[in-house]
């Protein structure tokens, strides 16, 4: 960076001219810092819809609508977009956005975001954008000062001299001034910019009008910031003035927002907002409630309960008692009876043009100003729904909120926009949105309503439901079978335990003539898959190739039959047999632990232990005489 732009940056002290009172500045956070594509910020401005826009160096132009970031800024799609992406000013006027970068200026039209070159204004670094009372607009680039009119067409270009100007400043008389990089101060006059008589060894930087009277505010390095009177001409036209600020800030740039508060960016990775803190009751800033209104009551000594209240511009309350509409001037002060007979006034606010707009719980919307009360018949509710929620902002639209429904009404325009809250989901309306010029702070208030979709009604979600239902008893009726063929597995282990004749070496044709007619085709040949591992029980390398070849089937289709029968794996249906004969050798008693594990092929006595403790709970040294397989529900089949 150059070592004039360094000192700028380390010498420019800010212009608190709104803070001069003895009201002390609060520092607020600006939201939605986090989605700056760069921290260094030059400039904020805002807008008269309320968005900020933020002029950042190498992050181009972003446009914060409360909600979210928009860039404006050269990338591989937008090559030529802007001049730079370094962005040193900016200023917002009607729907146009004045943007001064490192190598020109640009204007980006609101209405469909277009971006146009200024070709007239040099291809240098624009330092200041200003836009004055009649809507012209004033840039200065390369030791010039260019005037602009509404539309965007030159009407005069300035030359400054041998020096750079710094800032631009219209004080309240119209009069337009400068300031000159290490120079001094300018101002036009007879259509010249002419040196202003400047007493002091050194130069200007940013320039202000006086709140408290007269003259102008000048920061300057070294001196602080002074007051400069320019119809003196004596060597007393700049006095130093202290400014009360809890710190010393030097900044780039200051700007105010629509409200007086000062916008601020030091080019460093620091924005936020100053603004004077006001002392009001807390009430105020509530949403009304039982509890408020009760609270209201105590501490202005009203004589009873307000259903609904509002502040006027002059800081009465107003205040609905059920039955009429009365007002107080000051806390415990008489209450005057303004509008009586007026019942069931739900909610209540006053406009930017001092009307005070009521909502009744049956929906009617009315207005009171300068003695006249009226009805507004297009933005009453028809259907008579109980208003919730009545909210006005500075172009005088009002934010009408019902049980079913929330309306935009603009009075001016005579138009009216609604939303339903009748479909299923969740509704956030930021009421603070609508108040002026904070539409890109935190809302103050949200009204949060939820509704829940109608799920007896909605056919696509009974088909859901039905899918559902469809899954959970299909689930059902698997575990059920599982549980059927496990159970029938266990029992043809069981009478293959006892009855070793089961096996096809050994039972005669007429054993098996006997059992055809009783058992189905897979129970026998599940039978007989069984035998054929109870007379290799002991042999420990009978596996399940060996299985498939005295059955003369396929693995694959062995392992579809056997999953289908018992709804096992091969090597768990083996394992689970020789187990389950295991069990009954402990049980019978004559065979040690070791005895039974090779006996029932494991070659291995601790993994015999590990698979029978897993499936029947307790390790075989504590399976006793009186305990049977039988008596312990096998837990599932050990992997």
């Amino acid at each position: 960076m150059k070592p004039r732009y360094c000192f700028i940056l380390l010498c420019t002290i800010v212009l608190l001219h709104p803070y001069l009172s003895a009201q002390t500045p609060q520092r607020l956070q600006l939201p939605n810092l986090d989605q700056l594509p760069s921290p260094r910020v030059h400039c904020i401005v805002q807008d008269e819809e309320g968005f900020l826009w933020y002029a950042m160096e190498g992050g181009g132009v972003c446009c914060d609508d409360g909600r979210q970031m928009t860039v404006f800024r050269n990338d591989a799609r937008h090559p030529d977009l802007l001049g730079s992406n370094n962005v040193a000013s900016l200023a917002a006027t009607g729907r146009h956005i004045i943007i001064g970068t490192f190598h020109g200026a640009y204007v980006l039209d609101k209405s469909d975001y277009n971006i146009r070159h200024l070709s007239e204004v040099d291809d240098k670094r624009v330092d200041d954008v200003m836009v004055t009372k009649d809507e012209h607009w004033w840039i200065t680039a390369n030791k010039k000062v260019f005037e602009f009119s509404s539309d965007g067409h030159l009407l005069n270009t300035y030359p400054a001299g041998d020096k750079y100007i710094f800032r631009l400043h219209q004080d309240t008389n119209g009069r337009i001034w400068a300031s000159q990089w290490q120079g001094g101060l300018l101002q036009l006059s007879d259509g010249r910019l002419q040196p202003a008589p400047w007493p002091l060894e050194v130069s200007p930087t940013n320039i202000a009008d006086n709140p408290s009277g007269e003259g102008l505010l000048i920061s300057t390095f070294g001196m602080g910031t002074v007051l400069y009177q320019p119809n003196l001409t004596s060597d007393s036209v700049s006095t130093p003035v202290s400014i009360p600020f809890h710190q010393s800030l030097s900044l780039s740039h200051e700007r105010f927002d629509n409200n007086g508060r000062l916008l601020v960016a030091d080019g460093m990775g620091d924005c936020f907002v100053l603004a004077t803190a006001s002392q009001q009751p807390w009430y105020q800033a509530q949403p009304s409630s039982p509890f408020l209104a009760d609270s209201l009551r105590t501490a202005r000594g009203l004589s009873q309960r307000p259903a609904a209240f509002a502040f006027d511009s002059t800081g009465r309350l107003w205040f609905s008692t059920g039955q009429d509409i009365r007002r107080q001037q000051q806390p415990f002060a008489p209450e005057e009876v303004v509008l009586p007979d007026l019942a069931d006034i739900a909610a209540m606010t006053f406009s930017a043009d001092g009307t005070l707009w009521l909502g009744s719980i049956y929906g009617v919307i009315q207005t009171f100003k300068e003695g006249n009360l009226s009805t507004d018949d297009y933005a009453s509710n028809e259907y008579g729904d109980a208003l919730l929620a009545l909210q006005t902002d500075s172009l005088q639209r009002m934010l009408l909120v019902f049980e079913r429904y929330v309306r935009l009404y603009d009075p001016l325009r005579h138009t009216l926009r609604q939303q339903s809250r009748e479909a299923p989901g969740t509704y956030v309306i930021e009421l603070a949105e609508t108040r002026p010029y904070q539409r890109w702070s935190h809302p103050e208030r949200d009204l949060v309503v939820e509704r829940l979709p109608r799920w007896l009604t909605a056919w696509w979600m009974c088909l859901i439901y039905l899918i559902i239902v469809a899954l959970l008893l299909a689930l059902m009726i698997h575990y059920y079978i599982l549980r059927k063929q496990r159970r029938r597995f266990l029992d043809s282990i069981r009478e293959g335990v006892r009855e070793t004749s089961l096996s096809p070496q050994t039972s005669g044709p007429s054993t098996q003539d006997e059992a055809a007619p009783l058992l189905s085709a897979e129970e026998q040949w599940l039978q007989k898959a069984i035998a054929l591992v109870m007379n290799h029980i002991d042999k420990d390398e009978y596996g399940v190739e060996q299985l498939c070849n005295d059955l003369a089937v396929s693995r694959m289709t062995f392992y579809r039959k056997i999953q289908s029968a018992t709804g096992q794996k091969p090597s768990e249906f083996i394992r689970t047999i020789r187990l389950r004969r295991a069990a009954e050798l402990l049980r019978e008693g004559h065979l040690s632990v070791t005895e039974v594990s090779y006996d029932t092929g494991f070659s291995s006595v601790s993994y015999f232990s590990r698979c029978f403790r897993t499936m029947y709970g307790v390790p075989p040294t504590q399976f006793g005489r009186t305990t049977t397989a039988d008596d312990r529900c096998p837990k599932d089949i050990p992997n």
